[in-house]
């Protein structure tokens, strides 16, 4: 199978996770929608609570340390491209697979980054 037909089932087969990862969360906000209309006609007491809560679908609250895993899955990643290009041996493999885990190792490296510098932001921000 020659190198752009993976590169394209890979990329479909991305496209179709990420595709319904968000089909997931339309289901989600359509079913608290459908609740909160429900509550508002029985003039329910967790109509207000559930008003509260349409915004937050989807969105992880600040703090989460979501920067902190992901990195962490990514660097991890990364290095298991570049240990499978270098334990396969041929040159060919060596040199796409250790180019193609710079791009996980590069994000993942930046993500924890950035997790530890708003860490430290933040506790010096609670120091004071």
């Amino acid at each position: 199978m020659p190198v752009m037909e993976r590169i394209s089932d890979l990329t479909a087969g991305f496209m179709t996770l990420v595709a319904f990862i968000y089909f997931l969360r339309l289901m989600q906000a359509w079913l608290l929608h459908r609740t909160l209309r429900r509550a508002i006609d029985r003039d329910s007491a967790l109509a207000p609570t559930l008003v509260d809560r349409i915004g937050d679908i989807g969105v992880q609250p600040v703090g989460s340390g979501s920067d902190d895993r992901t990195g962490l899955i990514l660097i991890a990643a990364g290095l298991a491209l570049a240990g499978f290009s270098l334990i396969v041996g041929d040159r060919v493999w060596v040199h796409y697979g250790l180019g193609g885990a710079l791009f996980p190792l590069l994000i993942g490296g930046a993500l924890l980054v950035r997790h530890y510098v708003l860490r430290r932001t933040a506790d010096l921000a609670a120091g004071a």
